[in-house]
C-alpha cells in the first residue's frame, strides 16, 4: 500500500525556482543565500563550486560504462551487511525497494578509526579503467567543496567558520555513491516491480552534493506536493542533512526528497554524501538555544541506517528517535 507522503500529488506546473547561488560572490552574500536557502528549502543549486567540468564528465561517463557491464560482472562487487561499499541493485529505503542500481565509494580511512562500524574496502571495478583515479578525483573536489559550505553554514548558526569543522576533520566518513535509474528494472520478474526509483527520505549525513544529467527525476515534498527539481547546466545541487538539522536545532530542516521511476529515459546522478567521522558525538550547536535533541553517537546512527538500507530488519534509524 503507498505511503501516503508517496501517494501525496505532484504540483502542477514549472518546476519551482530553487535558488541558485555563486560561491565566487562576496562572502557576505554566500552567506546571506545560504541562509536563506536553508531556512526556505533546505536545497539549493551552487555554480563558482571548483570541480573541473571535464572531471564531471568524465565521472558521468565512466559511471555509466559500469553499470552497462553485465549484471553477473557486477553482482561479484555486491555489498554485504558487514560491507556497505560497492554494487547493490536491491536497496530499500524505508523498507521499500527503490528502483536503482548503485555503487557506492568509500572516501575516507576507517582503519584503526575509533567507533567505525565499516572498514573503507572499496571492491574497485577492473572495467572501465579509469574508473578509480576518476572517481577518487572527484570525491576529492567534493570534500572540498563540502568544507567550504559547512564552514559558512557555521556562521549562519552563531559560530566560527570552523566551529563545525570538528565532526568531519580530520576523520570523516564520508562517501560517493553511484546512482543509475534504468526504465527497465532486470530484477522485476524475481523481486516485484518497484515504483519509485528512490521512495521518500532524508540524507543521514551533513550535505549531499548531486551531479543530476540532464534527466530530470528528483523530486521535494513541501506542503503536501511534490516539486520537481530541475538540474541546472553547470551547477551543482546541495541539500542539507539530518546532522545540520541537528546542529541548526531545527532552525534548517533536511528536506523530504524521492526519485521518480524513469519511463521513458535512463537516468544517472552522482552523490557524495559528507558525513561526520565514526566517532563524532552529534548534538545542536546554536549557542544560548534550549538543545531539542539529546546527544547520540554517528557511528551508530550510520550503522542503523545502513542496516535499513541493505534489507528489511524494521523501522530505520531517525533524529526523531532523539528528539528531547
Amino acid at each position: 500500500m503507498p505511503n501516503p507522503i508517496d501517494a501525496a500529488p505532484v504540483a502542477p506546473g514549472p518546476p519551482p525556482a530553487i535558488p541558485l547561488i555563486d560561491l565566487s560572490a562576496p562572502p557576505a552574500r554566500v552567506a546571506d543565500q545560504l541562509r536563506e536557502a536553508c531556512e526556505a528549502w533546505g536545497l539549493f543549486h551552487v555554480t563558482g563550486h571548483g570541480a573541473p567540468e571535464e572531471l564531471i564528465e568524465a565521472v558521468h561517463a565512466a559511471s555509466a560504462g559500469f553499470f552497462a557491464r553485465p549484471r553477473p560482472e557486477k553482482q561479484a562487487l555486491s555489498r554485504s551487511r558487514d560491507n556497505p561499499w560497492g554494487y547493490y541493485d536491491r536497496e530499500l529505503t524505508k523498507t521499500r525497494r527503490d528502483r536503482k542500481e548503485i555503487f557506492d565509494i568509500a572516501c575516507h580511512a576507517a582503519s584503526g578509526v575509533a567507533g567505525a562500524p565499516f572498514g573503507d574496502d572499496t571492491p574497485w571495478p577492473a572495467e572501465p579503467r579509469d574508473f578509480r583515479p576518476v572517481m577518487t578525483a572527484y570525491a576529492a573536489a567534493c570534500e572540498g567543496l563540502s568544507l567550504r559550505l559547512l564552514q559558512v553554514l557555521a556562521t549562519t548558526l552563531g559560530l566560527a567558520p570552523e566551529g563545525l569543522n570538528r565532526h568531519v576533520e580530520p576523520a570523516h566518513s564520508s562517501f560517493l555513491r553511484l546512482n543509475y535509474y534504468p526504465v527497465e528494472d532486470g530484477l522485476a520478474a524475481e523481486l516485484g516491480r518497484s515504483d519509485l526509483g528512490i521512495h521518500h527520505h532524508t540524507d543521514a549525513g551533513a550535505l549531499t552534493i548531486l551531479h543530476q544529467d540532464r534527466v530530470s527525476g528528483l523530486q521535494l515534498y513541501r506542503d503536501g506536493l511534490w516539486r520537481d527539481i530541475a538540474p541546472v547546466p553547470g551547477a551543482l545541487t546541495v541539500n542539507i542533512g539530518d546532522m545540520v538539522q541537528v546542529w541548526s536545532n531545527d532552525l534548517y530542516v533536511a528536506p523530504v526528497h524521492r526519485v521518480r521511476a524513469m519511463t521513458h529515459e535512463d537516468r544517472y546522478s552522482e552523490a557524495f554524501f559528507h558525513n561526520p567521522g565514526y566517532g563524532a558525538v552529534i548534538a545542536p550547536e546554536r549557542p544560548g538555544e534550549p538543545p531539542r535533541y539529546r546527544p547520540f553517537g554517528w557511528g551508530d546512527f550510520r550503522a542503523g541506517r545502513a542496516a535499513g538500507d541493505f534489507a528489511n530488519y524494521g523501522a530505520e534509524i531517525q533524529i526523531s528517535d532523539f528528539r528531547l
